[in-house]
């Protein structure tokens, strides 16, 4: 695909884009004073870093990939990803949301699970996060095996290890606050790499006309309700658009932690919502130029839908286009990656070993082992994107990792933010519950004893499945004399106490909160 002039400034760039992202590490080291300071930056950066870095860490290598390969298999269906699968959610997010977390002074959810409900749930919650961000940070590396293999053949094993050492190394430096700084870095290197795919032959702004049936529209083709169907409009709506966005975008810590490094209540509002508008014109990047992948695999068959983009470039950039197109593509694996192993540092460091192995050392300590736990979980990230390796699509191992996990979890969360009634004993009860009818929806999905029309349709069902049963089970096993009084929930519940004060946002958040959920509106209309 590529010549020898591709790959000499593709090599040329890559080295480049990989300094500088060492260098931002070593600039934004500073002395920390505590763990917090390394491992969650609260309350300390402003706010065009804090919405620049929200907006990027959402972009990844789910988005550059595994959504263009959504493109290329099921059409403008892709665009449900960015715009009912995320604009609702995120205008909640910083209307509702936002106000509690930074009001209660917590500075993680799990913590906020805590006061909330009791240690038991935190802990599960952490042990959770853990575990599903361990397996979601395999993606970036498998991502970028997929595009290596597209425009160099490069093996995986040592590009794999190669960007790991480098996350690795600026991350163990600057912690949190490197990581955000790289991923500003980040959003100008998409727009650069990316922008020129709209303007090759096989793209358009508009889908090409040779696309067939539902491919070509987002609503229309879709039937109402059939789990036979590639998509329906229920599984659409209530999966993807309602548990799985709003699971997401509300209780994802990686997001969640970002969110809080805002200075104050009003900016982390309007959070969200800038980055909403970016991400309704990044969706353009990603998803068009992918929609006419038809035209460039022709008769034959992609080894996978996830070199669509890759190869898409590898095709038609020049070389030094090609170069930036690499980086892009590299960033968004190191972004992925590295958000993840901060993530992870920060729960195993604040969440688990502080409050469960080791709960009284000095602050030095924490940070040594926050420290630590980065290589620990950079050598997991490689050991899952073997994992990740062997799903057919990205997208497809993405959803069905937050159906089992995040969607049943979201429940819980959303009962305990808007009602008192929830106790600790139903929240573990139903969470449970939930993740056990999940599994066992998989179990009888796998084995074809209930039959869906794409596996993309099969994890919307089973979020929806998972949340269901973990909303009734919870309500149900919530006894009255277990109950939290009033006082002990005030400023933890929705229009409780302090929080039901600040609330209501600015009208500056309404006007654009207002614009953007119209812009949302119309582009499904156009694309209907």
């Amino acid at each position: 695909m590529a010549g020898n002039h591709a790959s000499f400034w593709g090599l040329a760039v890559v080295p480049v884009y990989l300094c500088v992202t060492l260098l931002i590490g070593c600039v934004a080291r500073r002395k920390d004073s505590s763990s917090n300071d390394f491992l969650n930056a609260s309350r300390s950066l402003p706010f065009w870093v804090v919405a620049s870095a929200f907006f990027s860490v959402n972009c990844g290598a789910l988005e550059i990939v595994g959504l263009s390969a959504v493109a290329a298999q099921y059409g403008v269906q892709a665009f449900h990803f960015y715009w009912i699968g995320a604009i609702p959610g995120m205008i909640l997010l910083g209307g509702v949301m936002i106000p509690l977390y930074m009001r209660s002074g917590v500075r993680s959810l799990p913590e906020y699970l805590e006061r909330r409900f009791d240690g038991r749930v935190r802990l599960i919650n952490a042990w959770l996060l853990l575990i599903t961000g361990t397996a979601l940070s395999g993606i970036g590396l498998y991502a970028m095996a997929q595009a290596l293999s597209a425009v160099f053949a490069w093996p995986f094993e040592s590009s794999t290890i190669m960007v790991a050492c480098v996350v690795a190394a600026y991350v163990y430096l600057g912690g949190l606050r490197a990581t955000i700084y790289n991923e500003v870095f980040r959003v100008v290197i998409f727009v650069v790499g990316l922008l020129p795919l709209l303007w090759l032959p096989t793209t358009s702004l508009r889908p090409p006309p040779s696309l067939p049936g539902f491919q070509g529209h987002l609503w229309l083709g879709l039937p109402p309700i059939s789990p036979s169907a590639t998509l329906d409009q229920f599984g659409v709506i209530v999966g993807l658009g309602f548990v799985l966005s709003f699971s997401y975008w509300c209780t994802d810590f990686v997001l969640i932690q970002r969110a809080l490094t805002a200075q104050n209540i009003s900016e982390g509002q309007l959070v969200p919502i800038f980055a909403g508008f970016a991400k309704i014109l990044f969706a353009f990047l990603v998803i068009c130029p992918a929609l006419g992948a038809g035209a460039y695999w022709g008769a034959r068959t992609p080894p996978s839908f996830d070199q669509t983009l890759p190869a898409l470039m590898a095709a038609s950039y020049s070389p030094l286009l090609l170069g930036l197109g690499l980086t892009v593509l590299l960033s968004s694996l190191m972004s992925a990656l590295a958000s993840n192993v901060s993530a992870f540092s920060a729960l195993w460091t604040e969440e688990i070993y502080r409050r469960s192995i080791r709960k009284q050392a000095s602050e030095i300590h924490y940070l040594r082992v926050g420290r630590a736990s980065i290589l620990a979980a950079v050598s997991l990230s490689v050991a899952t994107s073997n994992v990740a390796f062997r799903f057919h699509d990205l997208m497809e191992y993405v959803q069905l990792l937050f159906s089992l996990f995040s969607a049943p979890f979201f429940a819980i969360f959303l009962l305990g933010f808007f009602t008192r009634r929830t106790t600790s004993r139903g929240a573990l009860v139903g969470l449970s519950g939930g993740i056990l009818v999940a599994l066992l929806h998989l179990s009888l999905s796998a084995s074809h004893r209930i039959v869906y029309g794409s596996t993309m349709t099969a994890n919307f069902y089973i979020a929806i499945s998972g949340f269901a049963v973990a909303l009734l089970t919870a309500t149900a096993f919530s006894r009255r004399d277990e109950r939290k009084g009033a006082g002990t929930l005030n400023s933890l519940t929705y229009g409780s106490g302090k929080v039901g004060a600040v609330a209501s946002p600015s009208p500056l958040w309404w006007i654009m909160a207002g614009m953007l959920l119209i812009s949302c509106g119309l582009l499904n209309y156009i694309w209907r």
